[in-house]
């Protein structure tokens, strides 16, 4: 079942505006919509989670342990 940003972002534990931004700089392809929401893929987030900390936006695993 796909997710939305803003499950993504919770699940991730960021801000939804930083996961939207990666699908509307191009970092990240648009996924498919539907009901006008992205329809995020549990497959994504490994990549999302990758630009995320490319960015900074979100801590690499070594500085949270």
């Amino acid at each position: 079942m796909p997710l939305t940003t803003r499950q993504v972002a919770d699940f991730l534990g960021t801000d939804e505006w930083r996961v939207r931004r990666l699908f509307e700089d191009g970092t990240l392809a648009e996924p498919e919509r539907f009901a006008g929401k992205r329809a995020i893929s549990r497959s994504l987030i490994p990549g999302i989670v990758d630009a995320l900390r490319n960015r900074g936006w979100l801590q690499t695993e070594e500085a949270t342990t």
